[in-house]
């Protein structure tokens, strides 16, 4: 399928998440194996109004791409003027979000609130079409609730339009993210229109994903799964190539990246910001390993990376050194 210019067959995207896939995230994510990488959402109307924190959102380089970048609103007068800044970024594409379900931005009718409103979900597409040259994508959910389901209407709508690509959640807005996302709906929407689709929600393991390839998707998005286990594109490819499933990272290698990723994370936000808001990796990067109350207490309360260095570091080697043990 097409993202931009690039030609990727069965691609793995990493899901714009707010807070999470910054630059560092991203590149991360690239070197093991994702294909195609989005920004954190960016909100139309403080991009036109050059806010700082949602220009940097949009900030992308060379070695991200093939790249998105991805806006929300509901204004079309906002939306094609920050189309148009988002096209001077150097982006492959412009992604519109209309599957955000949280409330104090899907109650006001952004994101996933366009789905209870189709004509103004178009103007909103049609917006952002006008105000960039490069291709449009779009990422939404199944429809607000289960009592309106719309995802069939609006894949055959953004088809209409040429939009190059749909990412359909396969969850509704009221759901958000209990239940289990309902991959039947590729398959449906496959049916009633041609648009190149990515599938996303609980997509984890690379069964995960033949699973939804053999529904009709094009490609995968891949989000919270990265966030826990940031190997899984590399193993998802693997077992593509060969059928077989690559050994689980040993916890060692689990927080040799874990450190990378601290550092260039503070690098990139700064030192205070950096380490507050690394935290919310940790959980993923230490997952299965024993015993580790004193060391999450100890990182809630470091704020010097070389200390967390050091504490992570001598974790692992009391805990190899406990698993040697007879």
């Amino acid at each position: 399928m097409l993202f931009g210019t690039f030609e990727i067959e069965k691609p793995l995207c990493l899901a714009p998440m707010e807070d999470v896939s910054d630059r560092p995230f991203r590149l991360l994510c690239k070197s093991l194996g994702a294909d195609v990488l989005y920004t954190e959402f960016a909100n139309c109307e403080a991009v036109i109004r050059n806010v700082t924190r949602e220009i940097e959102k949009m900030s992308v380089t060379d070695a991200e791409r093939p790249i998105g970048v991805q806006i929300y609103g509901s204004r079309p007068e906002s939306l094609e003027r920050a189309a148009a800044m988002a096209e001077t970024t150097g982006a492959d594409v412009v992604d519109f979000n209309a599957g955000c379900w949280v409330k104090k931005i899907a109650n006001r009718g952004d994101g996933a609130g366009l789905l209870r409103d189709l004509p103004r979900f178009r103007d909103a597409v049609a917006a952002v079409q006008r105000g960039t040259r490069l291709p449009v994508t779009v990422k939404t959910r199944l429809g607000w609730d289960d009592d309106s389901i719309v995802a069939l209407d609006v894949a055959r709508m953004l088809e209409d339009m040429g939009v190059q690509s749909l990412t359909m959640h396969c969850r509704t807005r009221v759901q958000g993210y209990s239940g289990r996302a309902d991959w039947s709906w590729l398959a449906r929407i496959r049916e009633v229109s041609a648009i190149p689709l990515i599938a996303n929600g609980d997509i984890a393991t690379a069964q995960d994903a033949q699973a939804c390839f053999d529904l009709g998707a094009d490609g995968v998005m891949i989000g919270r799964a990265a966030i826990q286990y940031p190997w899984v594109f590399r193993e998802m490819k693997h077992f593509f190539a060969t059928g077989e499933a690559l050994p689980e990272r040993t916890l060692r290698e689990r927080v040799d990246l874990c450190i990378e990723h601290l550092r260039a994370h503070v690098a990139f936000r700064g030192a205070l910001r950096g380490v507050y808001s690394f935290r919310r990796f940790y959980g993923g990067y230490l997952k299965g390993a024993r015993n580790i109350a004193h060391l999450r207490r100890d990182l809630m309360i470091c704020m010097e990376v070389e200390q967390i260095v050091d504490r992570l570091h001598a974790f692992v080697e009391s805990y190899e050194a406990e698993s040697d043990e007879p």
